[in-house]
C-alpha cells in the first residue's frame, strides 16, 4: 500500500492489482481518507488506464446520498450499462467520530477487495494512513 497526500487534508492509498483479463489491466484499489472526516473513507476498484479507465466498484462509508442513509456500494460492469447501488452487509461498522481505530481501514479494504474477487498475498504490505 502506497500512501500519498493529495491535498492538505486528503490521503490517497493505492494498491496495484493483477488481473487475468488483459482488457481491464492495469487495475488498482484506491482508498481516500479525508483527515477532516476520517470515519467517511471512500474505496474504489479502478480498471483500465487513460480514457478507457473506469471505476468498477465503489464503497462510500458513512456517506449519505439518496436513497442511502449511510454506507453503500456502487457497481458498474465492463462495457457500460446501468450503475447498481446497494447497502452492504459485509463492511465493518465505522462509528462517526474524529478518530478511527487502527486496523479498521485495512478490515474495510479486505472486505471490499473480497467482493471484487481480489485476495492479498502474504507479501501485502499495509501501513496505517
Amino acid at each position: 500500500m502506497t500512501w500519498t497526500t493529495r491535498n492538505h487534508v486528503t490521503r490517497e492509498g493505492l494498491v496495484r492489482v493483477d488481473t487475468s483479463i488483459p482488457a481491464l489491466a492495469p487495475c488498482r484499489l484506491r482508498v481516500l481518507i479525508n483527515e477532516l472526516k476520517p470515519s467517511e473513507p471512500a474505496f474504489q476498484y479502478l480498471a483500465g488506464d487513460g480514457r478507457l479507465a473506469f471505476s468498477a466498484r465503489r464503497l462510500c462509508v458513512n456517506t449519505p446520498h439518496r436513497p442511502f442513509a449511510g454506507t453503500h456500494k456502487h457497481r458498474v460492469e465492463p462495457g457500460g450499462g446501468e450503475e447498481a447501488a446497494y447497502e452492504p452487509a459485509d463492511i465493518p461498522f465505522v462509528p462517526l467520530q474524529p478518530r478511527v481505530s487502527p486496523g479498521t481501514y485495512r478490515a474495510i479494504l479486505e472486505a471490499f477487495a473480497a467482493e471484487c474477487f481480489i485476495t492479498f498475498g502474504t507479501d501485502f504490505g499495509w501501513s496505517e494512513p
